[in-house]
C-alpha cells in the first residue's frame, strides 16, 4: 500500500464537531458554576428572626425564644415618674420584686393593648409568685396620658389589678429610657393633629429584685417563656 493512501475522514475530527464540543464544554461549565454558586448562597443564608407572636425565630441555626439575658446584670438608675394613682412612683419602691417595664402608650392600636394581655397571662402563670413581681406601664406620652386617662386604661384592658402605669414629660422619658435603649417619635396626623401615633420600642425589660436588667423580651415572646425566665429570678 503506498504511503500516499488518503486517510479516512472519520479518521480526525472535523473543525465543526471541535467547536460543537468546545461550545457544549463551555455550556456545562456555566451549569455546575450556577449550581455551586445557588448551593453556596443557600448554605451561607443567614436566617431572619420573626417577631410574629407564637413563633420561634431562628438566630445563627439556633432557636431563638425571644429572650436576650443581660449577663453580667446592668445597674439601671432610679426614676420618679407620675401614676395612674396620682401619686409619684420611684423605681426603687419595688426593689426586692422582680419587675417587668414596658414604654408605651394608651393610643396604641395594637402592640402595647397585645402586650399587656400576654402580661396578663404571665401574672396567671406566676400564681402565687406573683405576689414578688411588679409590673410596670410606663407612657412615652405624656401630653395625652394623664393619670386619669392611665388609670381608665388599666381598667379596659382589664389589667388593674396588677399593673402600675406611670407618664411623665418628653425630657424625663428620654433620660430614664437610656438605661433601656428606648426610642420613641411622634408620627403626626395632618388630618387630625390630635390622633397622632408614636413609633416607640415594643421590647419589654426584666429587672431583679436588685434593680438591675437582666433580660430582654422581645414583643411576640410567649407568655410561659416570660413567665419561666421571672420565676428563675424570684427563686434567687
Amino acid at each position: 500500500m503506498s504511503d500516499d493512501t488518503p486517510l479516512n475522514a472519520d479518521s480526525k475530527p472535523s473543525k465543526g464537531r471541535l467547536i460543537a464540543l468546545s461550545a457544549l464544554l463551555t455550556v456545562a461549565t456555566v451549569i455546575v458554576g450556577v449550581v455551586l454558586f445557588m448551593v453556596f448562597d443557600q448554605l451561607t443564608q443567614q436566617p431572619v428572626q420573626s417577631n410574629l407572636a407564637g413563633a420561634a425565630a431562628i438566630v445563627d441555626g439556633e432557636n431563638f425564644d425571644g429572650v436576650t439575658p443581660i449577663d453580667p446584670p446592668r445597674p439601671v438608675a432610679d426614676f420618679t415618674l407620675p401614676s395612674h394613682t396620682g401619686q409619684p412612683f420611684n423605681l426603687s419602691d419595688v426593689r426586692g420584686k422582680v419587675v417587668m417595664l414596658y414604654f408605651g402608650y394608651t393610643h396604641c392600636p395594637d402592640i402595647c393593648p397585645l402586650t399587656l394581655l400576654e402580661f396578663k397571662k404571665v401574672h396567671e402563670l406566676l400564681g402565687d409568685d406573683a405576689d414578688q413581681t411588679a409590673f410596670v406601664f410606663a407612657s412615652v406620652d405624656g401630653e395625652r396620658d394623664t393619670p386619669e386617662a392611665l388609670a381608665k386604661y388599666l381598667q379596659v384592658r382589664n389589667v388593674a389589678d396588677f399593673v402600675t402605669a406611670l407618664s411623665g414629660e418628653e425630657g424625663d422619658m428620654r433620660r430614664i429610657g437610656v438605661d433601656y435603649g428606648l426610642f420613641f417619635e411622634k408620627v403626626p396626623d395632618p388630618g387630625s393633629p390630635e390622633n397622632y401615633l408614636m413609633n416607640h420600642t415594643a421590647a419589654s425589660f426584666l429587672l431583679n429584685k436588685e434593680g438591675e436588667l437582666v433580660a430582654i423580651f422581645s414583643f411576640g415572646t410567649e407568655a410561659s417563656v416570660m413567665a419561666d425566665e421571672m420565676e428563675k429570678f424570684i427563686k434567687e
